[in-house]
């Protein structure tokens, strides 16, 4: 026997699905940028508490080490 089924018809639900999913993809590209962003600002954070830090230790020993003098 010869299987003669038809697909359904193209329904104005399906493009009502069809935007859905493109809104949801839009929104998900928004929360990973977000998210790439935060993680970059915290990223930046660290390295500019590390930076003074390394700066702070530099001044410290700058103080304490003794002065040469001449003669």
């Amino acid at each position: 026997m010869i299987n003669n089924k038809v697909s359904r018809p193209v329904r104005p639900t399906d493009f009502i699905v069809l935007f859905a999913n493109l809104l949801n993809n839009v929104v998900q590209s928004v929360q990973v940028f977000t998210d790439e962003i935060y993680e970059l600002s915290i990223y930046h954070a660290n390295r500019k508490t590390e930076e003074s830090y390394a700066w702070e230790q530099a001044s410290k020993d700058l103080e304490t080490l003794s002065e040469e003098t001449d003669g």
